[in-house]
């Protein structure tokens, strides 16, 4: 139903959308119209500013010339500029009409024209008016040359003689010199340039008074004028004025050519620009009468049917609005469903979870017994057959309890509670714990098994210990699994290139039965197994150990990943960051002999609070042996009676118990009026192993945890432990 919806709308869709092409035809004509009305309006309006800007264009250049101030100058340039871009705006305007462009490209030459010829113009204008200047600055030259003419300098030299005369009259005077009429300039100019005029001598005669025909001696003073005039001055003065003059009529005739040039180029472009303004007024007033006359015949029939396609349109958001919000409707109602979904899935999650711990300590408890036990009859005197068997029995439930292990670890990953420790540790020594307790294995099947540890035994960094070697054992426990012959080789070292953060880097390389490239993507997920492999061992397991080794290494950061050749073998190598810690930090632990533990253990009185009886036997018969006295509570009621009548060294409890529970029971002796019942050492012996369960039973008042199953060995080496850290507290008290 929902499909059939969908592509309903689908066809009404196409439908509408083909409806509206049909008629958006129309509409596009009376739009195409319209616009070009309103492009012939615009063009004329652009057409209006040309003139405008060549007037001003025009002002500014006459003004430039007049004052010979730039800002006119680049006024004008800019008016042209501005002519020239509108120019170009109607080119783009006219690109699809023929006419039209040719017209404005016309008119974009003319006005090209036109600023070429105004800028030869103002160059003229300027060299005309500069040599006017000049020709001011020649004749006022000339003028001064004039000046020195009517003004001639004059030399006179004094010249003396004497000679003798006779004389007729009685008596006669020396005659003195007659003074000539003034000469006008181009008469004293053609005087003074005439050689015979040069010089002019005035006598002076002073004639003694002597008898009449006798002979005198008469003494003659002569001064002699000359006139000194410089020729080559005024033939240079003249040469100038005459080329100058010559050239300034060259100026003069070729601004007014360029003038008329620009006269006949404005009256091109008024005569162009004229034309352009009839030309779109004419089309304007063209496309006005054809969009008149489309508008009267068509304007009805399309408002009209943009009226029906609108109220179809209407009534088809309405459907489409009621189907989104029915879809959203139906996301919200399925979002719900969704959240109710996690929440069961989480719900599921955490009950698996609890399940699985549950089933974790359930199994646990009767584990705790059967390999507690078994340990103990392989310590008693058996014959080979019942050695046989009872060794049978111990592996079977180890590996039992391997198999709980490692489906908690996954429903640990699962629900998001693992957790990891940081505290200082060696890794060397991890690596080297891991390789003694697997060399036993590799042992038995007669293959070699080497530790090519490089890390170095005092190298200490802050981590995880445990998950560490749960990582290697498991590597280290498939090689010797898969490998039939040959060794298992373990290469471990720390890179060191960042120096901040160090790479641990471990690899594990098998001579086994190696793995085919097609199963080696799938090789690190949950319930993955190889089938080649699994053939060849009788020992299938879970699926779950790498899965559980990759989890490990990514949440701390690192990785992990394999190599391996069908027949040659495999290589499994992971890598994590480390914090480096100071070697001090490291407490290098050193096992307790049994003599030592022997000794501090001895004579002490324990209280055992479980409601197992089978746990209370194993307990009960690893304490007689070790020379420990001990009275049994099988509930945390009977053991707060006790514990009231009594004083203890040591309170060993299991956690869930009847009618009083081990964390109960641990707060009831904590919260203990008497100061010394108060202090006893309390260890709670629990089947439960995540991190949250141990952090409550210490917070609760436990000085240590001990994971059921656990070893003879396991169990008083944490009761030696904890005897000596509290001899030592009260050694320091004390």
């Amino acid at each position: 139903m929902r499909y059939a919806l969908v592509a309903l709308l689908f066809v009404v869709l196409f439908v509408s959308t083909e409806y509206l092409l049909l008629h958006y035809q129309r509409a596009d004509v009376l739009k195409h119209n319209i616009d070009k009305l309103i492009s012939a309006r615009e063009n004329s309006a652009l057409i209006d500013s040309c003139v405008i800007k060549l007037n001003s264009a025009d002002n500014y250049a006459r003004l430039y010339t007049v004052t010979g101030n730039k800002k006119y100058l680049n006024q004008s340039s800019a008016a042209i500029n501005d002519v020239l871009s509108i120019s170009e705006k109607l080119k783009l305007r006219a690109a699809n009409d023929g006419k039209s462009k040719i017209a404005i490209e016309n008119l974009s030459k003319l006005i090209k024209q036109k600023q070429v010829k105004s800028n030869e113009y103002i160059k003229l204008k300027l060299l005309n008016d500069s040599l006017i200047n000049k020709s001011k600055l020649l004749a006022n030259s000339l003028n001064k040359v004039q000046k020195q003419i009517e003004k001639p300098v004059v030399k006179v030299e004094h010249v003396t003689k004497f000679d003798t005369v006779r004389v007729a009259q009685p008596e006669q005077a020396i005659p003195t010199p007659i003074a000539q009429p003034k000469k006008k300039f181009f008469g004293r100019l053609i005087s003074s340039l005439n050689p015979k005029n040069r010089s002019k001598t005035n006598e002076k005669v002073d004639v003694a008074t002597a008898p009449a025909d006798k002979e005198v001696i008469v003494k003659k003073d002569t001064v002699v004028y000359k006139q000194l005039v410089n020729k080559a001055a005024i033939v240079d003065h003249k040469n100038k004025y005459k080329a100058y003059s010559k050239k300034l009529n060259t100026v003069n005739n070729k601004l007014r050519n360029n003038e008329e040039d620009l006269l006949l180029l404005n009256n091109s472009l008024t005569s162009q620009i004229i034309v352009g303004l009839k030309t779109y007024s004419s089309a304007e007033s063209s496309y006005a009468e054809n969009s008149k006359n489309y508008l009267q015949k068509n304007v009805a029939g399309i408002f009209w049917e943009f009226k029906k396609v609108s109220v179809v349109n209407f009534l088809f958001v309405i459907f489409l609005l009621g189907l989104v919000f029915f879809n959203i409707w139906k996301i919200f109602r399925n979002e719900q469903q969704i959240i109710e979904y996690s929440e069961k899935a989480e719900e599921y999650a955490q009950a698996k979870s609890s399940f699985l711990a549950g089933m974790s300590h359930e199994i646990r408890t009767p584990l705790n017994s059967v390999i507690g036990f078994s340990e103990q009859l392989t310590k008693s005197d058996l014959n080979k057959s019942q050695k046989e068997q009872v060794i049978a029995i111990r592996n079977s439930s180890e590996m039992l309890l391997d198999l709980v292990n490692e489906i908690l670890d996954f429903s640990k990953y699962e629900t998001g509670k693992m957790s990891f420790d940081n505290q200082p540790f060696l890794p060397a020594k991890a690596i080297e714990e891991v390789f003694t307790t697997m060399h036993i294995h590799a042992k038995k099947k007669g293959i070699g098994f080497e530790n090519n540890n490089m890390i170095g035994d005092n190298f200490c960094c802050d981590g995880d210990k445990t998950r560490l070697k749960q990582v290697v054992m498991n590597l280290v426990g498939n090689a010797i699994k898969f490998t039939v012959k040959g060794k298992v080789s373990v290469n471990s070292y720390v890179d060191r290139s960042n120096v901040a953060y160090p790479l641990l880097k471990v690899s594990v390389t098998d001579t086994g039965l190696g793995i085919a490239k097609e199963d080696l993507p799938a090789i690190f997920e949950e319930f993955s197994q190889v089938k080649n492999a699994q053939k060849a061992t009788r020992h299938k397991g879970t699926g779950l150990g790498l899965a559980i080794c990759k989890k490990i290494v990514e949440l701390q950061g690192g990785r992990i990943n394999v190599t391996s050749e069908p027949g040659v073998g495999s290589t499994f190598s992971f890598e994590v960051p480390l914090t480096i810690s100071e070697e001090n930090e490291c407490v290098k632990e050193i096992p307790l002999s049994n003599v030592y533990m022997a000794d501090i253990v001895r004579g002490k009185h324990v209280l055992i609070a479980d409601d197992n009886r089978f746990n209370i036997m194993l307990s009960t018969t690893i304490l007689d042996k070790w020379k420990i006295t001990h009275d049994v509570a099988y509930n945390g009621l009977e053991a707060a009676k006790l514990i009231e009548k009594r004083d203890y060294d040591m309170i060993l409890t299991d956690i869930e118990m009847p009618e009083m529970d081990g964390m109960e029971l641990m707060e009831h002796v904590r919260s203990h009026s008497d100061a010394a019942k108060s202090n006893t050492l309390l260890i709670a012996l629990t089947a439960n192993v995540l991190k949250e369960d141990r952090d409550k039973y210490i917070k609760a008042g436990a000085n240590d945890v001990i994971v059921k199953p656990f070893l003879e060995h396991d169990l008083i080496e944490k009761m030696a432990l904890n005897f000596q850290n509290n001899i030592s507290i009260l050694k320091f008290i004390a």
